[in-house]
């Protein structure tokens, strides 16, 4: 496993790979902030004014000896119809150039809930758009992780329900004919809040597993009322059970990236370097327990 950078745009634009609150428009800067706090990969997003040229975005990541680790989707699965056909130019576009570069994985989240279709409507749209993406997937050699949502506080007060499991995920994985260019963008807090547990992991083929968040939970709350937008950097809180996650996946053979995603006022807070360290040393703190 590998500890990752993520500065990209936050949940609210479609480029969201996950973030600690901080978001860095310069892929130079970006690169440069990496290096220096020696994490070993960062995400990037294309949509940044200041993304070099694919020769010298190369260029900048092997000098500096980092991994593009992944991008975040630019099409919206749970848009119109249109709004979907329309953006696949797009995606086709970035994914030709995450190829170029060295990128292989792009990234989304599945809204746990509709208050517009019903669970089999949205299942079905959804299958069926992902389908559209998998020519795309399979020309520039690029894979796509899909992240649940597992908190019930989500749904609570929503017409109806969505995908919220590593089951739900699979089985769209399944439907959509995308096993082995489908996976999961796992959440240690969607994993122990959805109600999973280390058999789960168990029994995850390999080839689903594909990127890593790391968080700890607020005390004083259950799997049905935890909060979805409040969390602690991971192994502050001991709510979330970090080291067991991480050696299961370690055990399973997951060598991937690795990011925190803390959803954090204290840390949005900071300044930007001191942020980006204290994301690091807490990244160091958690992968120590995985080393054999």
């Amino acid at each position: 496993m590998y500890p990752i950078l993520n500065l990209t745009a936050p949940i609210g634009n479609l480029n969201h790979c996950g973030h600690i609150g901080h978001i860095v428009n310069d892929f130079e800067k970006l690169c440069r902030l990496a290096h220096q706090y020696q994490f070993e990969g960062i995400n990037i997003d294309f949509n940044m004014p200041n993304l070099l040229n694919i020769y010298e975005g190369k260029q900048l990541l092997n000098q500096l000896n980092l991994k593009p680790a992944s991008f975040g989707i630019p099409v919206n699965l749970f848009g119109s119809k249109k709004e979907f056909q329309e953006n696949l130019p797009l995606f086709e576009l970035q994914a030709k150039k995450a190829n170029e570069i060295g990128c292989n994985l792009t990234l989304c989240y599945l809204p746990p809930f509709s208050d517009n279709c019903n669970f089999n409507e949205l299942f079905i749209q959804t299958s069926n758009r992902l389908r559209e993406l998998k020519p795309i997937l399979q020309e520039y050699d690029l894979k796509i992780g899909l992240e649940f949502i597992g908190p019930t506080e989500t749904r609570r007060s929503t017409k109806y329900d969505f995908i919220h499991t590593i089951d739900g995920i699979r089985a769209l994985i399944a439907s959509a004919g995308l096993y082995g260019y489908g996976g999961l963008k796992l959440d240690v807090h969607h994993w122990q809040n959805s109600g999973a547990g280390i058999l789960d992991i168990h029994h995850l083929d390999l080839e689903y597993i594909f990127y890593v968040e790391l968080n700890d939970g607020l005390p004083g709350y259950d799997i049905f009322n935890i909060p979805e937008f409040e969390r602690e950097l991971p192994l502050t809180t001991g709510v979330t059970k970090i080291t067991d996650f991480l050696q299961a996946l370690y055990k399973k053979g997951y060598r991937g990236p690795v990011a925190v995603e803390p959803w954090n006022h204290k840390i949005r807070s900071m300044p930007l370097e001191e942020a980006v360290k204290t994301v690091k040393q807490s990244l160091d703190r958690c992968l120590f327990f995985i080393k054999e």
